[in-house]
């Protein structure tokens, strides 16, 4: 298969979701086979069809749900100052300033209620791993990257005609058994670690292919605490 970095399962992961009737509960939006100039708005590994994202652990899982919101370096290396100086946690200062009407960067009251964890397990698939030398030559190799140089910081950047791309790229690839990968292992922009990666699963219907566990998480949630100090995004 090209060359690229095969990982086979069983995988478990975590994903934060929010259940749609018309999408289920892992809630894959489906994407039209579109160029890849025109998916600016995509999700960075999206593919035409179904795409949904999920982490290794609970808490990668609630930061990759609340990195769209998280503020900048500025403002939170700021926000950290600020709690250091008060002796408070940073989810405990980011509510105080909500609270009194200064504007955070958070996600809505009704986030955290909308939602639930869902544990997401995966049998005997096959899957790329990104972030591997190999995968990376192979993709330098296709002609198809989309980037002049084409490195790891392209291949988990934020230029989605590129990450797209290459996402819908490894899709279409054949296994030598003749089937096709589940989807792609890569890390998290938040920092990886060993048994700590990012999981982007390549769908053909809504919530197949897996067997979901749904669990709901409270707003004293050890994980999401964890990841508010991350991000440094209040969920209220």
């Amino acid at each position: 298969m090209t060359g690229m970095a095969l990982l086979e399962g069983p995988v478990n992961m975590y994903r934060v979701s929010q259940a749609r009737l018309d999408r289920g509960p892992l809630n894959p939006r489906p994407r039209p086979d579109t160029p890849a100039m025109f998916r600016t708005e995509w999700n960075r590994f999206d593919t035409p069809g179904l795409t949904i994202y999920g982490a290794e652990k609970r808490v990668t899982a609630f930061v990759e749900s609340l990195a769209y919101k998280a503020p900048s370096a500025n403002d939170f290396a700021g926000l950290h100052e600020e709690a250091k100086f008060l002796g408070v946690e940073l989810h405990v200062l980011l509510q105080e300033l909500r609270d009194a009407g200064v504007p955070v960067e958070g996600v809505d009251a009704d986030w955290r209620s909308e939602r639930a964890m869902y544990e997401l397990q995966y049998g005997t698939a096959t899957w790329v791993d990104l972030a591997n030398m190999d995968t990376l030559m192979a993709i330098r190799a296709s002609g198809i990257s989309g980037a002049p140089k084409m490195t790891i910081s392209d291949l988990t950047g934020d230029d989605r005609e590129v990450t797209t791309r290459i996402a819908s790229w490894i899709r279409d690839q054949k296994l030598d058994t003749g089937g096709s990968t589940q989807g792609l292992r890569y890390p998290s922009k938040f920092g990886v670690s060993e048994g700590n990666h990012c999981w982007a699963v390549f769908m053909d219907k809504p919530n197949t292919g897996c067997s979901p566990i749904k669990k709901n998480f409270a707003a004293d949630d050890p994980d999401l605490l964890h990841a508010i100090r991350i991000t440094g995004v209040s969920v209220p």
